[in-house]
């Protein structure tokens, strides 16, 4: 849709279309909603992530009706990690592994189906707030074009890097010190040492680098790593290949000539996630470094959980709404997250963890309570959410 013809009054104009935004946008149309989803990236697109929906995710979709993402992809219920010259192979409860490219094509191809407007290479931009006028006014740039239009809510699900708020709240964001950066890319062929059905993972002191068989057996690679390695390197390509070498993973020449994606610094958080008819979702929300998918499940977790108060703002809009959804977040999100930070944090301490892998190794079950704590389910209903 062009946006002369554009429509200009909506329900809910919802910036972004990653696995929140798409999610968020499904579910609302599906409650008769009229949704605008407007992504800045030309679309389909890449992104750099680790590629895997894990067993919890997986079942936060069933709940939101997408259940079928499970027919997309490859199965995976192995995790491959290696530190030094140390490894060790562990079960983990069955996930899929798939490009974010053919996810979110996905995910935005369901919403459209639900009644969803779809607009790519489209930036959604603020305008100053009007407590009296029952809307929030946004502006659209597409290319050279541009307009306004109204909603009753406006959802920021642009990512790591949202600006939506720069404005509305410049300096409630927090980047942590000492964060990585994360990278990667999607290939065609690669070395049969990484095998389909697990996640190798390669752990070193500047960063970790996960690889991946998705759909049609190309292997994703996501990385998170210290922006000082990085540098030192010369370069993400050389930064990523610098780990495998670190522990015996194969590198190939096709890495030197692969499209590579990189992120902002991924520990970040907000201390309030929202301003006037204006609610923030997903990883603009807060992210940690993730470890075998959680990022994909914190993103749709947090739309089932905004859900229903993403309906009362559209019918009954109160400011109060804002402190309300930051302390849902917390509970149902910055809990998962915190776990995280704790796997992360041991991660970067190469010679424990080299000196537990051969424990590991030899006693897989070990670590069953922490893959069943990291794939318990997300409290998707409104009840368990508040």
């Amino acid at each position: 849709m062009h946006l002369n013809t554009l429509p200009r009054d909506w329900d809910v104009v919802i910036a972004g279309a990653g696995v929140a935004g798409a999610v968020i946008a499904y579910r609302l149309a599906c409650r008769g909603l009229r949704v605008l989803l407007a992504e800045k990236a030309a679309w389909p697109r890449n992104k750099a992530c680790g590629g895997c929906l894990n067993a919890a995710t997986l079942r936060a979709l069933d709940h939101a009706g997408l259940g079928e993402v499970r027919q997309l992809g490859r199965p995976y219920a192995q995790l491959a990690l290696a530190s030094g010259q140390r490894r060790a192979t562990l079960p983990l409860p069955e996930g899929r592994a798939l490009s974010r490219r053919r996810l979110d094509d996905w995910l935005v191809r369901q919403a459209m189906q639900a009644g969803v407007v779809f607009l790519d290479s489209t930036q959604v931009v603020l305008r100053p707030a009007d407590t009296q006028s029952g809307c929030r006014r946004v502006l659209l740039r597409q290319r050279q074009v541009q307009c306004t239009v109204s909603a009753r809510l406006v959802i920021g699900g642009d990512g790591l890097g949202s600006r939506l708020l720069r404005e509305d709240a410049p300096d409630e964001l927090h980047v942590a010190d000492g964060s990585r950066i994360g990278v990667g890319t999607t290939l065609d062929e690669a070395p049969a040492f990484y095998t389909s059905g697990r996640i190798h993972m390669a752990c070193a002191a500047p960063g970790y680098v996960g690889l991946v068989r998705v759909e049609s057996n190309r292997l994703n690679i996501g990385a998170a790593l210290d922006p000082d390695w990085i540098k030192r390197c010369g370069g993400p390509v050389e930064a990523v290949k610098g780990v495998l070498r670190q522990v015996g993973f194969p590198s190939w020449g096709a890495l030197d000539e692969a499209d590579w994606h990189g992120t902002p610094q991924l520990t970040r958080r907000r201390t309030r996630l929202g301003s006037e008819r204006v609610l923030i979702l997903g990883d603009a929300a807060g992210y940690v470094e993730p470890f075998t998918g959680e990022g994909m499940g914190w993103a749709v977790a947090g739309a089932a959980a905004l859900e229903p108060l993403a309906l009362e703002a559209v019918f009954a809009w109160r400011p109060a709404l804002v402190e309300r959804w930051t302390a849902r977040h917390a509970r149902v999100i910055r809990a998962r997250q915190r776990g995280c930070q704790g796997v992360a944090a041991a991660l970067r301490r190469p010679r424990l963890l080299q000196a537990t892998l051969p424990w590991l190794d030899a006693v897989p079950a070990s670590v069953a309570p922490l893959t069943a704590w990291l794939n318990r389910d997300y409290p998707c209903n409104r009840r368990e959410a508040q």
